[in-house]
């Protein structure tokens, strides 16, 4: 096997993270882009509560603008 370090990666895609309040208890709830009516589940206090979905274009839009994730990537490491 080779000693050589390893090259960085780049990225291969995307998602988005949206941050939703519990509102038993007020701790931020981190959801990957929900895109669908659901229930979420506070990892704070365990209690589940209805979140609003996101628009799936909106998601897509981001995605395509930052050609899923490629366009993001610090130029310095280009």
């Amino acid at each position: 096997m080779s000693q050589r370090p390893v090259q960085p990666v780049q990225p291969h895609g995307m998602d988005l993270l949206f941050f939703y309040l519990c509102p038993h208890c007020g701790h931020q709830v981190a959801l990957l882009s929900p895109m669908q009516p659901a229930m979420a589940r506070c990892d704070a206090c365990g209690k589940a509560f209805p979140i609003v979905p996101v628009d799936a274009k909106s998601v897509q839009y981001v995605r395509l603008m930052l050609a899923n994730g490629k366009a993001a990537v610090d130029p310095d490491f280009l």
